[in-house]
């Protein structure tokens, strides 16, 4: 019988231990909850935010440079982390080589375009002026020739053969004038301007090669350029996930810069009590980190949609679920560091 009644003991003393902080527990919500008095208004609770960016890296590699501590304020353009890259190194230079490469080979191309289009202009225009002074004085010292040679062989003084070679001569020198005065032949423009279209094609395939270098150059100036992580806001370094030395992967959340100038809390309201809440109201609003101060803010957004409330009747027979609205507010005179988590309750006047 005594052993039934120590184990009873037992049982019943951890139950007693809990229903006493159960009801610890609840008187203290209670207290809580009334840090304002009621009759003055509307009490609601909910956490502290502020504006948090996630610093994330955009391309692997190792860390070289922490230039920040956690707890530290940043300026938005602050130099945060830097990266370092061999790979990206190795590939700037091989691309500064391709662009060289592409710059030699395009005016090249350039030159041989110039050369088509004056053999095209020289096949056009014909012969200079020049070239057509000199046929024409080597035709008429032919002519001049056959005819003192024709009179020697009429008195027998050449032969026929000798007569005939001049002549020949003559009318080489006359063909030789024909052809400068009248220009080349239409085959021979055709052909230049062919020559001419290629050269074109060539320059314009040269021209795209080194676009496409000075492109690649960019892209590699570019992600050079994002191994230099900057803050992206005005605050204060709230996490540090990354130590000196550390390799990282892409994506991979180096930071959290967090503005704690500008919180807010944002309260859930039943939507029989939105009626009294307007955009711009003031309210005032107590933390339990500083117990003795009252702090000062405004309604800056009431949401549109409804979040459904912990389901409750409205009457003894049942009846519809209360739905609450989110209302942003922000905390106004923050000489105070607020920090996100900390828990506030707002008082709607």
């Amino acid at each position: 019988m005594r052993i039934k009644k120590e184990f009873l003991l037992l049982i019943m003393i951890p139950l007693i231990i809990g229903l006493l902080s159960g009801c610890s527990t609840i008187k203290a919500s209670t207290e809580d909850e009334k840090v304002f008095k009621d009759e003055e208004g509307l009490v609601s609770r909910g956490t502290i935010e502020v504006k948090e960016v996630s610093i994330n890296t955009k391309i692997p590699g190792r860390i070289d440079t922490l230039h920040i501590k956690e707890g530290e304020s940043v300026k938005a353009g602050d130099l945060l982390v830097e990266i370092g890259s061999e790979e990206l190194k190795a590939k700037k230079e091989q691309a500064l080589g391709l662009i060289k490469a592409a710059k030699a080979s395009y005016e090249a191309s350039k030159g041989q375009v110039n050369s088509a289009n004056a053999m095209l202009s020289k096949a056009k225009n014909g012969a200079r002026k020049q070239s057509i002074a000199q046929a024409e004085t080597y035709c008429n010292l032919m002519k001049k020739t056959y005819e003192r040679v024709n009179k020697l062989y009429e008195k027998g003084a050449v032969s026929e053969q000798k007569k005939d070679e001049v002549k020949a001569k003559l009318d080489i020198a006359k063909q030789k004038l024909s052809m400068a005065k009248e220009g080349a032949r239409s085959e021979d423009i055709n052909a230049a301007q062919a020559l001419v279209t290629q050269a074109l094609s060539m320059k314009q395939a040269a021209k795209g090669k080194l676009d496409q270098a000075k492109a690649g150059l960019e892209e590699v100036n570019a992600y050079i350029k994002d191994t230099k992580i900057i803050s992206p806001i005005d605050g204060t370094i709230t996490s540090l996930n990354v130590d000196e030395g550390e390799l990282v992967s892409t994506g991979m959340t180096l930071s959290t810069v967090s503005n704690l100038d500008k919180p807010w809390v944002e309260v859930k309201v039943d939507e029989t009590n939105l009626k009294n809440i307007a955009l711009g109201d003031k309210v005032n609003i107590k933390l339990p980190t500083y117990s003795e101060e009252t702090f000062k803010g405004k309604v800056v957004r009431i949401n549109k949609k409804p979040d459904f409330a912990t389901k409750r009747a409205t009457n003894d027979n049942g009846g519809f679920d209360i739905i609450t609205f989110g209302v942003k507010v922000e905390i106004e005179n923050n000489e105070k560091v607020l920090r996100p988590g900390m828990t506030a309750f707002v008082q709607f006047k």
